[in-house]
């Protein structure tokens, strides 16, 4: 049975250019990057070349480019760092419910441990932020925002342009997880006014481990690693010179969505919503357009979520409930929840596609949703007849 993956959102597949190319780095005699000698400048020499390969996708400064070991890494040092950094000015934060954890752990550790004041902005049933509560929201101590462009869960893009609008006008750093948007759409770090960027190469064919924090020149922060003057001393630690190297090709191949593709996976996804909801007792939750191109947030109402997973899983479908960072649990979604969708009234299941998924796949996929939905449905029925 031929198996499909529909889980990108949560990770996609290492290109294989990619990874033989990080494969004739690893067989190269390099040494470490702070090193002197030849094998450390030639080291040095691929970092370099990364860093301007990916300062010129975003249209930024090398200077502005740090490298990480992932996402949530870059999240924590932009969030983390930012608010450290800038206390004496104010120590009152903003975000939105909906965050990534990577995000919403590190505002808490801030509450917590540092005195800070958060204000968690809502967000609308469609999961919006209303750009009108932002600006009511901040403060004259008001110091950092931190708003997701596109959420993981659901796709929902949110309106970066005006919200980071408001911040500049205010004087807010703007802070901005843009891990589900980098090689889903484009980066505008002009338009969007932020200071500060958090992406990781495995969510665009990438290495696992790999991640970047596009920071702005002249904003001060506080590492959260002390050992060394890496990174100009705002990330210490050896640089991981093949992975930096794999997520620079990812970036060439990958980084900048092409159009006609994006175009076909909303086609898809419409075409696929379509077929599902004949099924009835389904919804679909998030926005209908401001939202990625790939991505389909469902709930079948009235099934077990972790049981309907199971048998996806078994009829060769690879997909999830939303965010894969709750380590394999099945948990309710704490984002639908706060857009007021009860998230305990069935099972949600995240199907998010690539370029791997073609237009001729879209009937069989479709008809092995039907068939689980409709086994699971027979199931609880025939159980509840028993226990009656």
């Amino acid at each position: 049975m031929k198996r499909f993956y529909l889980d990108e959102n949560a990770t996609t597949r290492i290109d294989p250019a990619v990874a033989a190319l990080m494969a004739e780095l690893a067989n190269q005699p390099l040494g470490n990057p702070s090193s002197l000698h030849a094998e450390g400048r030639r080291a040095r020499g691929e970092i370099d070349s990364a860093r301007d390969t990916i300062a010129a996708w975003l249209d930024a400064k090398p200077s502005e480019i740090i490298f990480t070991g992932g996402g949530t890494e870059s999240c924590n040092l932009a969030v983390l760092g930012l608010a450290r950094a800038h206390r004496a000015r104010g120590r009152h934060l903003v975000t939105v419910a909906t965050e990534h954890h990577a995000v919403l752990h590190a505002f808490r550790a801030l509450e917590e441990r540092d005195g800070f004041a958060v204000t968690y902005l809502p967000v609308d049933r469609h999961g919006q932020v209303d750009p009108v509560e932002l600006e009511r929201t901040i403060r004259s101590d008001t110091v950092l925002v931190s708003i997701m462009s596109a959420n993981n869960e659901t796709g929902v893009r949110q309106p970066m342009w005006e919200l980071g609008a408001i911040c500049a006008r205010r004087g807010v750093l703007f802070h901005s997880d843009a891990v589900q948007s980098a090689g889903k759409e484009a980066l505008d770090l002009a338009g969007w006014q932020v200071t500060a960027l958090s992406m990781t190469a495995h969510k665009f064919h990438g290495p696992l481990g790999a991640g970047i924090l596009w920071l702005k020149t002249g904003v001060p922060l506080l590492p959260l690693l002390s050992g060394g003057a890496h990174e100009n001393e705002r990330r210490a630690g050896t640089e991981n010179t093949v992975a930096i190297a794999g997520l620079a090709e990812a970036v060439r191949r990958h980084g900048t969505p092409e159009p006609g593709e994006v175009a076909r996976q909303s086609r898809w996804i419409e075409a696929f919503w379509s077929r599902l909801e004949k099924l009835g007792g389904v919804r679909r939750n998030g926005h209908r357009t401001e939202r990625l191109a790939n991505t389909l947030n469902v709930t079948f109402e009235g099934l077990d979520p972790e049981e309907v997973l199971m048998a996806l899983d078994l009829a060769g479908l690879a997909v999830s409930s939303g965010s894969a960072c709750l380590v394999g649990s099945v948990q309710p979604s704490h984002v639908l929840a706060v857009m007021g969708l009860d998230a305990s009234d069935g099972a949600t299941v995240r199907f998010s596609v690539g370029a791997d998924i073609g237009d001729d796949d879209l009937d069989e996929i479709a008809a092995r949703v039907t068939r689980v939905v409709e086994h699971q449905r027979a199931c609880r029925a025939e159980f509840a007849k028993v226990a009656a």
